[in-house]
């Protein structure tokens, strides 16, 4: 097949994504990449691609200048519309197969794809959050102004964002719980596909473990629930409690973490902790499993997909005493710790790599083709 695909993401995981799909697609398809922002990391698809479009956005947001934010949602309404426009031309001009189109980091569902006429397929990592999130809601103290004005554009980016997504064809989800909130908030019907993990890169380096644990994300953020760990830590005695390395995916002087260091840090860990309150997909405890390192994970449903309570790690609610059992546990227990590292080396290998991902992501996108 002849297949375009489009995204404009900042380096992440995500991206990362796209980089994989692009990579392994290119082996049985023509690919070619449409993108409206310039790669400078490691997840660039260009090298898989036949060709690679770039166009510029025709305009830059500094989100520390309030008083742009007005102008900022117009041109994101009006500008970014008309770009998406003339990529939707070109796209529909060069005949592809299939267009399979990754999220827009201003918009999330991309503009474009109201303007394909070709079949479009759109890949969902999760939906607009600030539109469909409660613990997202605007809780600072504002203005009436400010406070209307901010109601009015969430509305307006929520029904972009929900117009676009109802505007494909076919639609994927990077797992069930990603469907199943596509289902409540855009009525569509996702197959689902599912990312993978590389083991070339995350696998275990038998590195001798410091008396730490690791934990990635940010510790003002609630949604990450690092003061749930910190409170466990309260309730573990002080002779064996370790200490938490927290890594965030930037380092101090802004440069990105690559993926070598955060595969050290893994390795280096008793266990990998991942106390989020809400979680569309476990990549962090899959990684965690892929370095053999336990995961201590909240039971909920992102992690339910990828964790094996009791055998790769261990499924916990949102209490600090039992997440300071489990943890405890694994501290008194080096062999039961190395076992259950053992054990996510191998679920990762067997069910989680991106040949697999990418296998199923050709099945999926064949029987789309056979279905215009």
């Amino acid at each position: 097949m002849k297949i375009a695909v489009f995204h404009n993401l900042n380096f992440g995981g995500a991206k990362r994504v796209v980089f994989e799909q692009v990579k392994g697609l290119s082996k049985d398809h023509v690919v070619d990449v449409y993108k409206t922002n310039r790669d400078e990391d490691i997840f660039d698809p260009l090298a898989y691609a036949r060709n690679s479009y770039e166009y510029d956005v025709p305009f830059y947001f500094d989100s520390t200048a309030g008083l742009r934010r007005l102008e900022y949602d117009i041109k994101t309404i009006i500008t970014l519309q008309n770009l998406h426009a003339k990529i939707a031309s070109d796209i529909d001009k060069r005949g592809y197969d299939l267009v399979l189109v990754h999220p827009d980091k201003y918009t999330q569902a991309p503009f474009l794809i109201r303007f394909l006429k070709t079949p479009t397929v759109y890949y969902c990592q999760e939906p607009l959050r600030i539109a469909y999130e409660y613990s997202l809601r605007l809780r600072e103290q504002v203005s009436p102004v400010k406070k209307s004005y901010e109601e009015v554009s969430r509305y307006l980016r929520k029904r972009n964002d929900r117009i676009n997504v109802r505007s494909a064809q076919f639609t994927l989800a990077s797992c069930l719980h990603v469907r199943e909130r596509m289902i409540e908030s855009y009525d569509v019907y996702p197959d689902i596909n599912y990312p993978g993990i590389d083991t070339t890169v995350f696998r275990p380096k038998h590195r001798k473990k410091k008396n730490q644990v690791l934990f990635i994300g940010g510790e003002e953020v609630v949604t990450d629930g690092y003061d749930l760990l910190k409170d466990a830590f309260t309730r573990i005695p002080k002779k064996i409690r370790p200490t938490v390395h927290i890594v965030k995916w930037k380092k101090q002087n802004n440069e990105r973490l690559t993926d070598n260091e955060l595969v050290d840090m893994y390795n280096e860990s008793i266990a990998a902790m991942c106390v989020s309150r809400l979680e569309t997909f476990g990549l962090v405890p899959l990684e965690a499993m892929a370095c053999g390192v336990p995961v201590i994970a909240t039971n909920v449903s992102g992690h339910r997909e990828t964790v094996v309570h009791g055998k790769t790690g261990f499924l916990v609610e949102f209490h600090p005493k039992e997440i300071a059992g489990r943890l405890t546990m694994l501290l008194a227990s080096p062999k039961l710790a190395t076992k259950i590292g053992e054990e996510g080396v191998r679920h990762v290998k067997k069910e989680w790599t991106w040949k697999k991902s990418v296998q199923s992501l050709d099945a999926l996108l064949r029987s789309f083709k056979h279905q215009q």
